[in-house]
This record gives C-alpha cells, structure tokens and sequence, in this order.
C-alpha cells in the first residue's frame, strides 16, 4: 500500500545500510511489510534458535548469526521508523538478538570443547547446564534497553569446583579461550558484517585479570575492594548463557554487595 511504498522510499534515500539488507533480501523485505512485526520477530528468533544448535562449525554459525542480525534489523527499523512499535518494543527486540547470538555462540563453544574432550556435558542438549560458566549481560543489554548502535556488555566467571567435576583440567585458560571464542563468534568482521561489538572490560580489576576469572576470586574482590561504579553496573546485571544454575547462585551472592544494607555518602 501508498504507506509501505513511501517507507520503503524513505529508507532507499536515507539509509544505505537498511537499503543493502532489502537489495539482498528482497523475500525478507516483503515478509516485513505483510506479516505482523511480531510474528516476524518470533518466527526469525525460533528460526535461528534451530539453525544455530545445528550448525556443524563455527564459520557456518557466524554467517548464520549475521544474517540472523540483518533480518531482525531490517523489522526493527520499519517496525520503528513505521510507528508500529514504541521504543520498549524496539530495545527489547534488539536485546533478544543479543540474547540468542551470545547464548548460541556460548552453546557452541561447549559443544566443540566436549567433542575434543576438553570439558563433559550433562546435557548435550542444553551444553551450559553443569559447565561452570556463568554469563551475565550488563549494561544497556543487561537492562534490555540496547539501541541501534549498541555494544555489548558481557562479563564471564566461572566455578572451579563444577569446572572440576566436569573434567576440565586448567579451567582459567580454558574459560579464557572459550570467552575469547565466544566473542570473535559474535564480533568478527567477516563479508556478512558482524552481529555485536563484545566489551570484556566490565570484569574485576580488568587491567590485570584474564578475560575470565573464577566465582570465588570475583566474590573476595566485589566484597573487598568493589567500586561504587561496578555496584550501579551490576543492578543491571542478567544471566544470558552458559550455566544457569550456577549463574542464579552466582547473584545471589552478590546481592549484599549490590545492595548494601548501609550507605555512606559517596554510594
């Protein structure tokens, strides 16, 4: 109709990037347009969700990821730019790409250190159960309020004891690889672009600490000397991949040092 043709005319004069994805994808540009926004979005989610579990190595992930990335910013944008969604759709829907891209890469990661023998699964199925590896998302992803331009926030632990039983044997230098894994998944610059820039920053002390560090040493170091500035930054803290279970007792932890019983002036 005249309102979809006059977006698609905006879009085409104002925005190169979107006009790439629509000459690409003309098939997803026309299931934009005649779907509601929301089935599109869930259908795109579930659809990558099953593609991804099932992609044999890491290249084929990383296109998948990326394409992934187009279609959903291509709804996003005409959902946006088209006044069918309010802003907290559109963050939410962003926030759900970054969701499934960092869950998918992680599961991945674990799937190829269990096949080397590097790490046991509990569950094939669900490779972060019983892993150890705790991600949590912070910053605008942590609170589901991710933009267009957005990085990502993630910050990675990992518990020695569950590392142990589940046969991995130097569990900081394994962690540290499979972060470093997880991230080039997901920021890499290939001919698909990318799906997210990836900030590891956020981590205790990170001028002198591995991209990851164990629970034990992350609980001594926030109850020690944590900064006010990593207790505002952790209110927003939220589980995103790996190993649930153990992220869920991870907070719990946490919570006196997020939310001190007393303040002095400065917190």
């Amino acid at each position: 109709n005249e309102r979809s043709a006059a977006l698609v005319a905006g879009l085409l004069a104002h925005a190169p990037f979107l006009t790439q994805i629509m000459r690409q994808d003309p098939a997803g540009l026309l299931a934009c347009l005649t779907e509601a926004p929301e089935a599109r979005r869930d259908a795109l989610l579930a659809e990558v969700a099953q593609a991804g579990a099932a992609a044999g190595d890491a290249p084929e992930l990383m296109r998948l990821l990326r394409r992934f990335r187009r279609s959903m910013a291509l709804l996003i944008a005409l959902a946006d730019i088209g006044g069918v969604w309010d802003v907290e759709t559109v963050t939410a829907a962003l926030t759900a790409t970054a969701d499934i891209a960092v869950r998918l890469a992680t599961d991945h990661v674990l799937r190829q250190a269990a096949d080397l023998g590097r790490i046991r699964l509990s569950d094939p199925a669900d490779p972060g159960a019983g892993s150890g590896l705790v991600v949590l998302a912070l910053g605008k992803h942590g609170a589901g309020e991710l933009n267009y331009s957005s990085d990502i926030d993630i910050v990675v632990f990992f518990d020695p004891e569950v590392a142990e039983a589940a046969g991995v044997a130097e569990p900081t230098s394994f962690y540290v690889k499979l972060t470093q894994q997880i991230a080039r998944i997901i920021q890499e610059r290939t001919p698909d672009g990318y799906v997210f820039r990836v900030d590891l920053r956020l981590r205790p002390d990170p001028s002198s600490t591995p991209t990851v560090v164990s629970v034990p040493f992350a609980l001594h170091y926030y109850e020690s000397v944590g900064q006010n500035w990593e207790r505002a930054a952790f209110i927003k803290a939220r589980p995103v991949a790996g190993d649930m279970l153990e992220a869920k007792v991870f907070m719990n932890d946490l919570t006196p040092f997020i939310w001190r019983r007393s303040l002095d002036y400065p917190a």
